[in-house]
């Protein structure tokens, strides 16, 4: 069978590039292990009709135009272009509501003046796609620092928003890959993306239940379409856990090799040659 890679655009990848390219790489030895001829492919390259399935981490536009003429030809896709475009940010708070999936309480705005009536502290983050920089999650004690946000976001180009309110808890960060595998670690300090898992201070360590945890993450993946997924929760004093965000295929950098097993495992289940 031949299988397709396709690696994520180094300008959608801050601060991870290395980290996503190692677990497609590791995935693609897995793959091969397998009895899979696998062919890594840049995002401008087409997609030979002699595909199998493709395996990407793309989230570039036309490259997910690409990739849904070849599910047309009937070429097998992980994650779907469609569930990726799900992954917006806007589009994920949105499918999360309607599912009724615990995650914090937000608010779509426009403008600065959108701001008046809102509580502190508080999330601003880009509402498009997600996030390409550093700037564009920003924590908020007061309307002043979110307007500051805003016109950053909105001197790059940015026209839509998102405010949601600070959750105090533990930060778990998890992975998942279909149904079955799950596994959830604390921030680790030198594997830190934008580093702002300081503003939640420190770890207590509150319990809660695991099983819970894992059939909130499944559900919201299954709702927005992903098989390949990863984000955080929070865990409040209570237990109580709230999905803060989830991301098609993330770089398990603290799970690789395991990682890249499950999802070998995974993309094989769907082939049929």
């Amino acid at each position: 069978m031949k299988i397709v890679t396709i690696a994520r655009n180094p300008k959608n990848s801050p601060n991870m590039v290395t980290n996503d390219a190692a677990i497609l790489e590791s995935i693609s030895k897995e793959l091969t292990v397998l009895g899979a001829n696998v062919v890594a492919l840049d995002e401008g390259a087409d997609i030979p009709d002699d595909t199998h399935l493709v395996c990407h981490m793309s989230r570039t536009p036309e490259v997910l135009e690409k990739l849904k003429d070849a599910q047309k030809r009937g070429i097998t896709v992980v994650n779907t272009p469609e569930s990726v475009e799900n992954c917006s940010r806007i589009r994920v708070m949105d499918i999360l509501e309607k599912n009724a999936i615990s995650q914090p309480l937000f608010r779509i705005i426009a403008k600065e003046e959108d701001l008046s009536g809102l509580t502190f502290p508080a999330w601003i983050k880009r509402g498009d796609g997600w996030s390409c920089h550093k700037n564009d999650i920003r924590y908020a004690t007061n309307k002043k620092e979110a307007a500051e946000a805003i016109a950053d976001m909105r001197n790059r180009g940015i026209e839509t928003f998102i405010h949601t309110v600070h959750c105090q808890g533990d930060i778990i960060k998890f992975y998942g890959v279909g149904s079955d595998y799950f596994t959830y670690s604390y921030p680790n300090a030198d594997k830190t993306k934008f580093g702002l898992e300081k503003f939640n201070g420190e770890t207590m360590h509150h319990p809660f239940d695991t099983e819970a945890m894992h059939s909130l993450v499944a559900k919201a993946a299954r709702a927005i379409g992903l098989e390949i997924y990863g984000g955080d929760c929070i865990v409040d004093e209570e237990g109580n856990i709230i999905l803060i965000d989830l991301n098609d295929f993330p770089s398990f950098s603290s799970v690789r090799d395991e990682a890249a097993r499950e999802i070998a495992k995974q993309i094989i289940s769907k082939t049929t040659i």
